[in-house]
Protein backbone atom coordinates (compact mmCIF):
# COMPACT_ATOMS: atom_id res chain seq x y z
CA UNK A 1 0.00 0.00 0.00
CA UNK A 2 2.85 2.39 0.81
CA UNK A 3 4.43 1.61 -2.56
CA UNK A 4 1.20 2.49 -4.34
CA UNK A 5 0.98 5.85 -2.53
CA UNK A 6 4.56 6.63 -3.53
CA UNK A 7 3.71 5.92 -7.17
CA UNK A 8 0.65 8.18 -7.01
CA UNK A 9 2.67 10.92 -5.32
CA UNK A 10 5.38 10.63 -7.98
CA UNK A 11 2.81 10.90 -10.77
CA UNK A 12 1.31 13.99 -9.15
CA UNK A 13 4.73 15.62 -8.78
CA UNK A 14 5.65 14.89 -12.40
CA UNK A 15 2.28 16.24 -13.57
CA UNK A 16 2.77 19.44 -11.59
CA UNK A 17 6.27 19.80 -13.01
CA UNK A 18 4.93 19.41 -16.55
CA UNK A 19 2.16 21.96 -15.95
CA UNK A 20 4.65 24.40 -14.42
CA UNK A 21 7.04 23.90 -17.33
CA UNK A 22 4.24 24.50 -19.82
CA UNK A 23 3.14 27.69 -18.09
CA UNK A 24 6.73 28.90 -17.85
CA UNK A 25 7.48 28.12 -21.51
CA UNK A 26 4.27 29.63 -22.85
CA UNK A 27 5.36 33.31 -22.89
CA UNK A 28 8.59 32.30 -24.62
CA UNK A 29 6.66 30.43 -27.32
CA UNK A 30 4.30 33.37 -27.79
CA UNK A 31 7.23 35.76 -28.14
CA UNK A 32 8.98 33.42 -30.56
CA UNK A 33 5.88 33.16 -32.75
CA UNK A 34 5.49 36.95 -32.81
CA UNK A 35 9.18 37.29 -33.77
CA UNK A 36 8.70 34.75 -36.54
CA UNK A 37 5.74 36.73 -37.87
CA UNK A 38 7.87 39.88 -37.65
CA UNK A 39 10.54 38.29 -39.86
CA UNK A 40 7.96 37.23 -42.44
CA UNK A 41 6.36 40.68 -42.42
CA UNK A 42 9.77 42.30 -42.93
CA UNK A 43 10.48 40.02 -45.88
CA UNK A 44 7.05 40.88 -47.32
CA UNK A 45 7.20 44.63 -46.94
CA UNK A 46 8.71 45.12 -50.40
CA UNK A 47 5.73 43.41 -52.05
CA UNK A 48 3.79 46.00 -54.08
CA UNK A 49 0.38 45.39 -55.69
CA UNK A 50 0.17 46.38 -59.34
CA UNK A 51 -3.62 46.55 -59.10
CA UNK A 52 -5.95 47.79 -56.38
CA UNK A 53 -9.63 47.25 -57.18
CA UNK A 54 -11.89 49.26 -54.88
CA UNK A 55 -15.62 49.06 -54.24
CA UNK A 56 -17.04 51.96 -52.21
CA UNK A 57 -20.39 52.07 -50.44
CA UNK A 58 -22.11 54.76 -48.40
CA UNK A 59 -24.79 53.48 -46.03
CA UNK A 60 -27.54 54.94 -43.88
CA UNK A 61 -25.90 53.64 -40.71
CA UNK A 62 -28.10 50.55 -40.69
CA UNK A 63 -26.22 48.76 -43.45
CA UNK A 64 -28.49 49.93 -46.27
CA UNK A 65 -26.51 51.20 -49.25
CA UNK A 66 -27.51 54.70 -50.42
CA UNK A 67 -24.59 55.26 -52.81
CA UNK A 68 -21.90 53.08 -54.39
CA UNK A 69 -19.01 53.53 -56.78
CA UNK A 70 -15.93 51.77 -58.12
CA UNK A 71 -12.31 52.88 -58.26
CA UNK A 72 -9.06 51.48 -59.59
CA UNK A 73 -5.41 52.10 -58.74
CA UNK A 74 -2.47 50.98 -60.87
CA UNK A 75 1.04 51.03 -59.38
CA UNK A 76 4.36 50.54 -61.12
CA UNK A 77 7.99 51.36 -60.46
CA UNK A 78 9.90 54.03 -62.37
CA UNK A 79 13.52 55.26 -62.33
CA UNK A 80 14.86 51.84 -61.31
CA UNK A 81 12.01 51.49 -58.81
CA UNK A 82 13.10 54.56 -56.87
CA UNK A 83 9.65 56.03 -57.35
CA UNK A 84 6.20 54.51 -57.45
CA UNK A 85 4.01 55.79 -60.24
CA UNK A 86 0.40 55.66 -59.06
CA UNK A 87 -2.53 56.14 -61.40
CA UNK A 88 -5.97 56.52 -59.86
CA UNK A 89 -9.28 56.09 -61.66
CA UNK A 90 -12.53 56.95 -59.93
CA UNK A 91 -14.20 59.52 -57.70
CA UNK A 92 -11.59 61.76 -56.09
CA UNK A 93 -13.68 61.90 -52.90
CA UNK A 94 -13.11 58.16 -52.40
CA UNK A 95 -9.35 58.64 -52.58
CA UNK A 96 -9.48 61.75 -50.38
CA UNK A 97 -11.24 59.69 -47.71
CA UNK A 98 -8.79 56.81 -47.95
CA UNK A 99 -5.83 59.20 -47.92
CA UNK A 100 -6.78 60.10 -44.36
CA UNK A 101 -5.39 56.80 -43.10
CA UNK A 102 -3.44 54.97 -45.81
CA UNK A 103 -1.87 55.08 -49.24
CA UNK A 104 -3.23 51.57 -49.80
CA UNK A 105 -0.01 49.79 -48.89
CA UNK A 106 -0.93 48.11 -45.62
CA UNK A 107 0.86 49.13 -42.44
CA UNK A 108 1.42 46.41 -39.83
CA UNK A 109 2.63 46.48 -36.20
CA UNK A 110 5.80 44.77 -37.43
CA UNK A 111 7.08 47.84 -39.26
CA UNK A 112 10.57 48.64 -37.98
CA UNK A 113 9.88 52.37 -38.05
CA UNK A 114 7.01 52.34 -35.55
CA UNK A 115 7.31 54.82 -32.68
CA UNK A 116 6.19 52.08 -30.31
CA UNK A 117 4.24 48.80 -30.34
CA UNK A 118 2.82 46.67 -27.55
CA UNK A 119 1.35 43.21 -28.09
CA UNK A 120 -0.17 40.40 -26.07
CA UNK A 121 -1.25 36.84 -26.78
CA UNK A 122 -4.94 36.44 -25.95
CA UNK A 123 -4.66 32.75 -25.10
CA UNK A 124 -7.12 32.04 -27.92
CA UNK A 125 -6.50 30.10 -31.13
CA UNK A 126 -8.82 30.25 -34.13
CA UNK A 127 -9.03 28.65 -37.56
CA UNK A 128 -8.37 31.10 -40.41
CA UNK A 129 -8.66 29.74 -43.94
CA UNK A 130 -8.07 26.21 -42.69
CA UNK A 131 -5.00 27.07 -40.58
CA UNK A 132 -4.76 27.22 -36.79
CA UNK A 133 -3.83 30.75 -35.77
CA UNK A 134 -2.79 32.28 -32.47
CA UNK A 135 -4.69 35.50 -31.74
CA UNK A 136 -2.72 38.54 -30.54
CA UNK A 137 -3.90 42.02 -29.66
CA UNK A 138 -1.73 45.09 -30.15
CA UNK A 139 -1.50 48.85 -29.73
CA UNK A 140 0.71 50.97 -31.93
CA UNK A 141 1.93 54.53 -32.29
CA UNK A 142 3.68 56.03 -35.31
CA UNK A 143 4.59 59.24 -37.04
CA UNK A 144 1.62 60.47 -39.10
CA UNK A 145 3.74 60.32 -42.27
CA UNK A 146 4.53 56.61 -41.88
CA UNK A 147 1.44 55.12 -43.62
CA UNK A 148 2.33 57.00 -46.82
CA UNK A 149 5.15 56.10 -49.17
CA UNK A 150 7.66 58.85 -49.88
CA UNK A 151 11.08 58.12 -51.42
CA UNK A 152 12.37 61.17 -49.50
CA UNK A 153 10.64 60.30 -46.24
CA UNK A 154 10.76 62.84 -43.43
CA UNK A 155 9.16 62.53 -40.02
CA UNK A 156 6.56 65.11 -39.04
CA UNK A 157 7.12 64.51 -35.31
CA UNK A 158 3.35 64.25 -34.87
CA UNK A 159 2.80 60.82 -33.31
CA UNK A 160 -0.55 59.15 -33.80
CA UNK A 161 -1.73 56.74 -31.11
CA UNK A 162 0.48 58.24 -28.39
CA UNK A 163 -0.20 60.31 -25.27
CA UNK A 164 2.91 62.43 -24.81
CA UNK A 165 1.85 63.54 -21.33
CA UNK A 166 1.41 60.00 -20.06
CA UNK A 167 4.20 58.61 -22.26
CA UNK A 168 1.92 55.74 -23.22
CA UNK A 169 -0.48 54.63 -25.93
CA UNK A 170 -3.66 56.69 -26.09
CA UNK A 171 -5.81 53.80 -27.36
CA UNK A 172 -6.71 55.39 -30.70
CA UNK A 173 -4.91 52.78 -32.83
CA UNK A 174 -5.40 49.20 -31.65
CA UNK A 175 -5.82 45.87 -33.34
CA UNK A 176 -5.91 42.10 -33.44
CA UNK A 177 -3.74 39.86 -35.58
CA UNK A 178 -4.03 36.14 -36.31
CA UNK A 179 -0.68 34.34 -36.76
CA UNK A 180 -0.29 30.85 -38.22
CA UNK A 181 0.97 28.66 -35.37
CA UNK A 182 3.15 26.57 -37.67
CA UNK A 183 4.58 28.94 -40.28
CA UNK A 184 4.36 32.17 -38.28
CA UNK A 185 2.72 33.93 -41.21
CA UNK A 186 0.16 36.66 -40.45
CA UNK A 187 -3.16 35.42 -41.83
CA UNK A 188 -5.57 38.16 -40.79
CA UNK A 189 -5.33 41.58 -39.17
CA UNK A 190 -8.02 43.88 -37.82
CA UNK A 191 -7.03 47.45 -36.93
CA UNK A 192 -9.29 49.98 -35.24
CA UNK A 193 -8.54 53.66 -35.83
CA UNK A 194 -9.97 56.77 -34.20
CA UNK A 195 -8.43 59.73 -36.01
CA UNK A 196 -9.65 62.96 -34.47
CA UNK A 197 -9.45 66.26 -36.29
CA UNK A 198 -10.96 69.59 -35.22
CA UNK A 199 -10.79 71.02 -38.73
CA UNK A 200 -13.20 70.61 -41.61
CA UNK A 201 -11.60 67.23 -42.31
CA UNK A 202 -13.62 65.81 -39.44
CA UNK A 203 -13.14 62.83 -37.14
CA UNK A 204 -12.68 59.43 -38.74
CA UNK A 205 -13.46 56.19 -36.91
CA UNK A 206 -12.91 52.97 -38.80
CA UNK A 207 -12.13 49.29 -38.60
CA UNK A 208 -9.92 47.78 -41.28
CA UNK A 209 -9.77 44.01 -41.72
CA UNK A 210 -7.02 42.50 -43.87
CA UNK A 211 -6.82 38.92 -45.15
CA UNK A 212 -3.38 37.77 -46.28
CA UNK A 213 -2.37 35.33 -48.98
CA UNK A 214 0.79 33.34 -48.27
CA UNK A 215 3.00 32.93 -51.34
CA UNK A 216 6.58 31.61 -51.31
CA UNK A 217 7.20 32.52 -47.66
CA UNK A 218 5.88 36.07 -48.04
CA UNK A 219 2.44 37.43 -47.21
CA UNK A 220 0.36 39.68 -49.43
CA UNK A 221 -2.71 41.67 -48.29
CA UNK A 222 -5.07 40.33 -50.92
CA UNK A 223 -8.40 41.44 -49.40
CA UNK A 224 -9.11 44.52 -47.32
CA UNK A 225 -12.46 45.38 -45.74
CA UNK A 226 -12.94 48.81 -44.17
CA UNK A 227 -16.00 50.05 -42.32
CA UNK A 228 -16.16 53.48 -40.77
CA UNK A 229 -17.83 56.77 -39.98
CA UNK A 230 -16.73 60.29 -40.87
CA UNK A 231 -18.06 63.06 -38.59
CA UNK A 232 -17.75 66.65 -39.77
CA UNK A 233 -18.99 69.65 -37.79
CA UNK A 234 -20.57 72.14 -40.18
CA UNK A 235 -22.48 75.40 -39.96
CA UNK A 236 -22.69 78.03 -37.25
CA UNK A 237 -24.84 75.80 -35.06
CA UNK A 238 -22.25 73.04 -35.09
CA UNK A 239 -24.36 70.57 -37.03
CA UNK A 240 -22.69 67.17 -37.33
CA UNK A 241 -22.70 65.58 -40.76
CA UNK A 242 -22.21 61.82 -40.72
CA UNK A 243 -20.97 59.62 -43.53
CA UNK A 244 -21.12 55.88 -42.87
CA UNK A 245 -19.11 53.94 -45.41
CA UNK A 246 -17.77 50.54 -46.38
CA UNK A 247 -14.81 49.86 -48.65
CA UNK A 248 -13.91 46.50 -50.13
CA UNK A 249 -10.52 46.30 -51.82
CA UNK A 250 -8.72 43.53 -53.66
CA UNK A 251 -4.99 43.80 -54.26
CA UNK A 252 -3.34 41.65 -56.92
CA UNK A 253 -0.39 41.22 -59.30
CA UNK A 254 2.21 41.78 -56.59
CA UNK A 255 5.79 42.56 -57.54
CA UNK A 256 8.88 43.11 -55.43
CA UNK A 257 10.49 46.51 -55.04
CA UNK A 258 13.61 46.02 -52.94
CA UNK A 259 13.86 49.76 -52.34
CA UNK A 260 10.40 50.07 -50.84
CA UNK A 261 10.37 50.43 -47.07
CA UNK A 262 7.86 52.61 -45.26
CA UNK A 263 9.54 55.23 -43.12
CA UNK A 264 12.94 55.17 -44.85
CA UNK A 265 14.45 57.35 -47.54
CA UNK A 266 15.41 55.58 -50.75
CA UNK A 267 19.10 55.81 -51.66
Amino acid sequence: MVKKNRIVATVLIVSLMLITATLTASPTNETALWSKADQIADASESQIPSVRSISYYETDGNGNVVYSDQALVLIEGVANDRYLEVREYGDSEIFDLMDRYTDGLVLTPFNDNMYDVDYSYTGVDEIINGSQAAVYTFSMAYDEALPFYDPNYEETETILGWDSDEEDFDGTITGTIWIDKISGAPLKMETVYSLGDNTQSGTLDLTQTVFYTVDNSVVQPSEIYTEGTLRVVAGQKGQINLTDFQIYEQQSNFWENEKFVKGESVN
